[in-house]
């Protein structure tokens, strides 16, 4: 708009994790922090990653045993100014997916300012979507969860068991200059946030799409996600993305989480490394977390593409320094599944709960 805003200036100014971010990373400082927290946040905030980071650094880091003994983290079916509706982009998840959050931090401050009882003194508390319940847990990540493995296969498919292929890839062209549009996850905007069906994206040719079979029985993922994705691509720097949906009975989609890699930034953020064009790296990306219960006869898809715009910044493809170059390239993008490359995503499965 015209206005010279330094600390803007500053960011641009800083594309890596250096000096001027470490002070800013209050997670790396918990070690000075002495104080009880209750962390509230949403499956759909664009602040969850920080709000479990939080939870969990300070339980194994805060100075005192106090501070590391009192976290509570609780998570529902929100976005950002979570607790406000129960229908988060398209997915309306019921009247108990609400709760009195008033009652609540008073009761967390009169606990701790007052030395008055808790009622519950279960330091996790999560909404289970699909299921739409909330349940009490003992820790995050559940130590009941089993991490599986799920691989991307050549034909389009999506399963626990790995590749036979010694030989085996798709391959798709990501244009910056028309970029894959966001269509839910965890952003600020208001209108683009949420769980929204996927339907619109269908004819996007900058995409591949893994899709599994129908589930036999129920299934429920809670905790942290991720994709290990073997690709390579013809320019020095690009993104990619994963995102992850429930594909309902009826041939709806929609997403849980998504996570995205900046090819450059690969090995960690303090040193930018750019890419030999046409060679094979391994890439794993982070797609925060979620808790869903899958229903019987649903089936989990994974998308990968290079943009989520306007979450996400896009990627011009051409290896300059960042925000220094209104330049952009189109870049073809081989995703390989094999044997050898063994594309796939990292479910945290859960085992019932015994009675």
């Amino acid at each position: 708009l015209g206005f010279d805003v330094r600390h803007f200036r500053d960011w641009l100014d800083h594309p890596n994790y250096d000096r001027y971010w470490e002070p800013l990373n209050l997670e790396a400082r918990a070690r000075e922090m002495d104080v009880p927290a209750l962390n509230i946040g949403g499956w759909y905030d664009v602040f969850l990653r920080s709000t479990i980071g939080s939870f969990n650094t300070m339980q194994t880091e805060a100075i005192s045993e106090r501070a590391r003994a009192n976290q509570r983290l609780v998570i529902g079916p929100w976005p950002h100014g979570w607790n406000q509706r129960t229908v988060t982009g398209e997915v309306d998840f019921g009247p108990r997916s609400l709760i009195n959050e008033e009652a609540m931090m008073l009761e967390w401050f009169d606990h701790h300012l007052k030395g008055e009882p808790l009622r519950s003194s279960a330091p996790v508390k999560l909404f289970v979507m699909g299921r739409n319940e909330w349940r009490d847990e003992q820790e995050w990540p559940l130590a009941r969860t089993r991490y599986e493995a799920w691989y991307l296969h050549a034909d389009g498919t999506l399963g626990p068991t790995p590749s036979a292929l010694t030989d085996g890839s798709r391959s798709y062209v990501y244009d910056p200059r028309d970029p894959t549009p966001t269509l839910g996850g965890n952003i600020m905007r208001t209108e683009l946030r949420g769980a929204f069906n996927q339907a619109p994206l269908d004819e996007r040719k900058d995409l591949l799409r893994f899709l599994s079979k129908p589930l036999s029985e129920p299934m429920e993922l809670t905790g942290p996600v991720r994709a290990i994705l073997y690709a390579a691509t013809d320019s020095r720097d690009t993104d990619f993305m994963a995102k992850l949906s429930v594909v309902r009975e009826n041939g709806e989609a929609y997403n849980l989480v998504d996570g995205v890699i900046r090819a450059r930034y690969r090995e960690g953020f303090r040193e930018p490394k750019l890419l030999e064009p046409g060679e094979v790296y391994e890439y794993e990306l982070d797609l925060w977390a979620t808790s869903y219960e899958f229903a019987a006869g649903e089936r989990l898809r994974i998308d990968i593409s290079s943009s989520n715009y306007p979450r996400l910044n896009r990627n011009p493809n051409t290896g300059a320094p960042f925000a220094q170059t209104t330049k952009m390239r189109s870049a073809k993008q081989t995703l390989h599944l094999s044997d050898r490359y063994p594309s796939r995503v990292v479910l945290p499965v859960i085992s019932a709960v015994a009675n």
